[in-house]
């Protein structure tokens, strides 16, 4: 960009000298356009081609879900949780023990002995205790499962919302394309005029400075779109710089269900309401185990004894713990306040997140109401009038009825509204990918009326 207004400073030096009192240009003034200049510069200016096959929306997000790293890693974890419950409802591993009993002092050998004692234990956890731990492990492991569906709805979102903003640069990029065509015509209508002394110097360094500003406009857009292809790449778990082929396009969305019947639709689907509901089954099932932890546990010890010098016995050993004992309760008694209070801050957890849930509904909903609304009135009624003003300008123009300021003031409108079609498309898009994971699940396009955005380039 600095050589281009280089050169149209040089240029504009050039012709603001001796030329620039004379009231017909010369031949070697007319030989000194900025056009030549400016299309040197433009000319390896060219339309982007992207490499691949058309890359749709749902190809991309087929491909998030089955490698993006984050739920792969979430997956694996699931999978080792899921041996937790199991290894509550075993015993404990018994114990084995061997005693030599009135070992004399005076002698070294244990064979001098007159009693050997091998004996087996196994503590006995109370009824239901066995039951009630793994319950509260079962609940965690559910929470782990429901935080895979809250991290996927999660990448979900961050890749349409990627895609959009991947789209609105590529659209951006070919709009400016269009432009720079339409603004090099008139470049050429403003040089034959100037050839003809219709017209002064300063309108062709406006056509330069113009194309000069496009041109630093798709630099900006070009390294977005990058940028947006490296952040999308990763979250498919590809290299950041592998191509990415055509989108395919969007659509404008123009009906949704009720703003309350999605709100209903994310408290039964949502999945961070889910997890929020698990926490209260799970402090539930805490206190539970610790009512059962006042019951006692048992263990039951049998061994042989072996009496070389007399008859051989059997002998057995029956315990019970006494939890209520006074000095023990009260490490019982403050377990269970704990589960208690744990209940009641699980349930305004839940609370809370129904009530967050709700106002992301809404909040998304409104955004995709006002989205879609702007990108129809962009479409039907800014951009056809944007158009139409430009080419009645240029027909003024051509005739002397306009100057050239107003000729670009009209063409940067009709760019402006183009963009900020498109962009309104991609606002939608994302509106709509935060309202899906405010509900928690796809709105499928059963819901959604749909406009094809074809007519609009």
């Amino acid at each position: 960009m600095n050589r281009l207004l280089f050169g149209g400073f040089v240029l504009f030096a050039i012709v603001a000298g001796p030329v620039a009192a004379v009231a017909q240009p010369s031949a070697a003034a007319s030989a000194a356009s900025p056009l030549s200049v400016v299309r040197d510069q433009l000319g390896s200016f060219r339309r982007p081609v992207y490499q691949g096959p058309p890359f749709s929306l749902e190809s991309a997000l087929d491909e998030a879900l089955k490698r993006n790293p984050t739920l792969l890693a979430l997956r694996a974890q699931f999978e080792a949780a899921r041996q937790r419950p199991a290894q509550e409802r075993f015993l404990a591993a018994p114990t084995f023990e061997a005693q030599i009993w009135q070992w004399p002092i005076n002698t070294l050998n244990p064979v001098n002995s007159n009693m050997y004692m091998f004996m087996v234990g196994q503590d006995l956890p109370g009824r239901g205790k066995r039951a009630a731990r793994a319950l509260v492990v079962e609940k965690e492991v559910a929470i782990a499962e429901a935080d895979i569906a809250v991290q996927a709805r999660e990448v979900i979102d961050r890749v349409k919302r990627t895609y959009a903003e991947l789209f609105l640069s590529r659209m951006a990029i070919t709009v400016n394309h269009d432009n720079l065509d339409l603004l090099r015509q008139l470049a050429d209508i403003t040089s034959v005029k100037y050839t003809t002394g219709r017209i002064s110097q300063q309108d062709v360094l406006k056509a330069v400075v113009e194309l000069s500003r496009l041109h630093d406009a798709l630099l900006v857009l070009e390294q977005q779109a990058a940028l947006a292809e490296a952040q999308l790449n990763t979250l498919l778990d590809r290299a950041p710089e592998a191509p990415i082929g055509p989108l395919a396009e969007p659509v404008e969305r123009v009906l949704l269900p009720p703003s309350s019947v999605l709100q209903r639709l994310a408290l039964e689907q949502q999945p961070e309401l889910r997890t929020a509901r698990l926490g209260v089954e799970r402090s539930e099932a805490a206190l539970a185990l610790a009512n059962r932890e006042y019951k006692p546990d048992f263990f039951v010890v049998g061994g042989y004894m072996l009496m070389p010098r007399d008859t051989d016995a059997w002998t057995v050993t029956v315990g019970i713990t006494w939890p209520n004992a006074p000095w023990a309760r009260g490490r019982l008694d403050a377990r269970k306040a704990e589960a208690t209070a744990d209940i009641a801050a699980a349930q305004a957890r839940r609370r809370a997140a129904e009530n967050a849930v709700r106002l992301a509904v809404q909040d998304a909903y409104v955004r995709v109401k006002v989205a879609e609304q702007r990108a129809a009135l962009l479409r039907t009624t800014v951009v056809p009038q944007s158009r139409q003003t430009l080419d009645v300008s240029r027909a003024a123009y051509q005739t002397d009825r306009v100057e050239f300021l107003a000729l670009l003031d009209n063409q940067r409108v009709l760019l402006d509204a183009q963009l900020e079609y498109y962009r309104a498309l991609s606002d939608l898009e994302q509106a709509l990918a935060d309202l899906e994971r405010a509900v928690g699940v796809d709105i499928g396009r059963d819901m959604l009326g749909v406009i094809n955005i074809r007519e609009v380039k």
